[in-house]
């Protein structure tokens, strides 16, 4: 680490921190815009950074700096994961607008404003702009004035908006699929496999150490554009199971041929994930970055790449040109199995908690949303394959498929049922099929990871029918879903979450993010949507506030208003007759 950054760090270790009432350490938050703004903790930087923090540990130090380096390691963890999804995004978004001129008319001093402006005299598609220009804001690109927009002033901006090109034409927007089949050592055309070698060659160099602004320099967006689908493809083939710092990683690890291996992993040492080989090994070492990023990376990775699709037809969408570009999850349903495991842990632990305090019992579980069917595999090995009827739902072919194939292996149920073409926005779908199948949906459990926000065109008051459907059905209701999050809080986090990026690619496709609980005018003075809170009481179900759980919340700080949302919540609701028979009413 250079010398400004170590002095930042020390100034950092003597302000006073604290404890949160669950016992987490936190910084004040002139200690948050410090190692925010001042002190580099993406890619390489962050790999030093936890070097030099678990170097600092071994030393005699009081427990306020103790706390400081906690929070630090902490901030750099989360940065390893959220920030090359939003990487990836910017390279696609600056591309695409690169490709109409908008980047060089931003430089120029020129507004942008979603519905005036226009490219050869045709105006630009008011949303699709409106939310690519909104996503560039939460990452500090540009700024907002009325309904103009403005490029942000700063040199990395200047400099990125200057020298990001649209990525060419002969390369996908996503290249994860040709890395998982040259991993799987597929047949691949020269032409592809000559692209990805393109890729791991002049790896782009992070900047000097010391900086004055969190926001992104060009190579770390260029980073973050080659590492995602590198990761991914190696999740796909399962190369990322048992990775532990410091572990030297064998020849053919990837699986690919010696030159794509070498491409392979000349990016994951850019970006710091791989350590160069030592004098004991000729082999790449797991950096603690590295360790890290494998082991957390790949589910947000998977929901944010799952949008490519958009991508391949950015540039004829702004013209407003009609695209067939729709979710495809299937090449990710592992990576959301790995996003939504922990959640699905905390979901069946309330669930187990609810039924011995309130003597509730079920017959009847249904995974809707059903991935892989993780939160069914957890059920299982607590409840039995046998005590209970077990209902997989999906929209999606290969979710289903993919449940099936873990059926076959045992990992889920052998009586477990499974409901295609199941739209989580028609309960009807549902009911019918368990009709069909001679199951009575009244005191059965449905859970859901990451599904409600998915229902297309919803509005308040489309979202509270939908619960009114599932709650006619008698079903207890547990679902996770990430909180809404502000452009404010977005910019002020800056990579403490992955939620400018998750709330970009949803709002692509036509979804809605809600915040999990009942919120007042943001501090801009605009609306929030109707939380999930309310749209599921106004469909006459009641939450269940004891069983009901969250994430760690965005800010590092205790805020002055105490505003901090958590990045997402663990619902849990009653239909309020079950509610009233146990007693939850009282």
């Amino acid at each position: 680490m250079d010398s400004t950054t170590t002095k930042h760090l020390q100034d950092l270790m003597k302000l006073p921190t604290g404890l949160t009432s669950a016992g987490f350490p936190f910084l004040p938050r002139e200690g948050w815009v410090l190692l925010r703004d001042r002190i580099p903790h993406l890619f390489g930087h962050g790999q030093r950074l936890l070097v030099h923090v678990a170097e600092l540990e071994q030393q005699d130090l009081e427990e306020n700096a103790r706390r400081a380096l906690q929070v630090v390691r902490q901030v750099v963890h989360t940065a390893a994961i959220a920030a090359p999804p939003d990487l990836w995004l910017m390279r696609l978004v600056l591309g695409s607008h690169a490709s109409l001129g908008l980047t060089q008319r931003l430089v120029a001093g020129e507004a942008l404003e979603p519905g005036l402006t226009a490219v050869d005299g045709q105006t630009l598609e008011e949303d699709r702009l409106r939310s690519d220009l909104e996503f560039l804001r939460a990452r500090g690109v540009v700024e907002s004035y009325g309904e103009q927009y403005r490029v942000a002033g700063h040199p990395r901006v200047l400099r990125m908006l200057r020298e990001v090109q649209e990525v060419p034409t002969s390369m996908p927007a996503s290249p994860t699929a040709l890395w998982r089949r040259v991993f799987l050592r597929e047949d691949l055309g020269e032409g592809a496999k000559q692209r990805l070698l393109e890729l791991g060659s002049g790896l782009p160099q992070q900047p000097q150490e010391s900086q004055d602004h969190w926001v992104a320099s060009l190579e770390e967006v260029r980073l973050g554009w080659r590492l995602l689908p590198v990761v991914l493809a190696l999740r796909s083939v399962q190369r990322t199971q048992d990775l532990e710092a410091g572990k030297v990683l064998p020849a053919g690890w990837t699986g690919a041929q010696e030159k794509h291996e070498r491409a392979a992993e000349a990016i994951l040492r850019a970006a710091a994930w791989l350590q160069p080989p030592s004098r004991d090994s000729l082999r790449p070492r797991l950096s603690l970055l590295g360790a890290r990023g494998f082991s957390r990376g790949p589910g947000p990775f998977g929901i944010i790449e799952t949008y490519a699709p958009y991508f391949a037809h950015a540039r004829e969408r702004l013209l407003g040109i009609e695209s067939s570009a729709w979710v495809e999850r299937g090449g990710n349903v592992a990576a959301s199995q790995d996003a939504n495991s922990r959640s699905f842990v905390a979901a069946n632990d309330a669930l187990d908690r609810f039924c011995q305090e309130t003597g509730f019992s079920y017959h009847l579980f249904i995974e809707h949303a059903v991935g892989r069917g993780e939160a069914t595999r957890i059920r299982m090995q607590r409840s039995g394959a046998d005590s209970i009827k077990y209902v997989g739902a999906d929209l999606e072919d290969a979710a289903i498929d993919a449940a099936m194939e873990q059926q076959e292996q045992g990992q889920l149920p052998a009586n477990m049922h499974f409901v295609r073409n199941a739209d989580i926005g028609d309960s009807r779908i549902l009911a019918s099929a368990l009709a069909e199948a001679g199951l009575d949906s009244h005191g059965g459990v449905m859970m859901v990871g990451n599904g409600f926000h998915e229902v297309r065109d919803q509005d308040r008051e489309r979202m509270t029918r939908v619960f009114q459907g599932y709650a006619d059905m008698g079903l207890v209701l547990l679902f996770t879903e990430e909180n809404a999050l502000s452009v404010e809080d977005l910019r002020t986090t800056a990579w403490n979450t992955y939620h400018a990026g998750f709330k970009y690619v949803h709002e692509l496709s036509g979804q809605v993010l809600r915040p999990g609980t009942k919120r007042g005018p943001e501090r801009s003075g605009h609306l929030m949507r109707a939380s999930w809170e309310e749209c599921a009481a106004e469909g006459g179900y009641i939450r269940a506030d004891a069983f009901t759980t969250r994430t760690r919340t965005i800010y590092p700080y205790p805020t002055r208003d105490g505003h901090n949302p958590a990045v997402s919540r663990n619902h849990f609701f009653v239909p309020r007759p079950l509610a009233q028979k146990l007693g939850l009413l009282d």
